[in-house]
């Protein structure tokens, strides 16, 4: 991610922070932009994609009894 501010947001922040996610909770992460020029919205599309996937990983299933 460039080094460039979103308003008060630091870009590179984002980076940091899907680090510190993926230390802390025990995930692996697999982050790739794989194109885009403009990075609020890289950043906005990373944050989605991150959060419609741990939204998919907790969801409950019916079909799995016993975990």
């Amino acid at each position: 991610i460039p080094k460039v501010k979103l308003g008060n947001y630091d870009a590179e922040m984002t980076e940091e922070f899907f680090r510190a996610v993926a230390m802390h909770s025990g995930l692996t992460l697999h982050i790739r932009v794989l194109c885009g020029r403009n990075v609020h919205h890289i950043i906005e599309a990373v944050f989605k994609a991150f959060a419609r996937a741990l939204s998919e990983a907790v969801a409950h299933d019916p079909r799995v009894h016993g975990v």
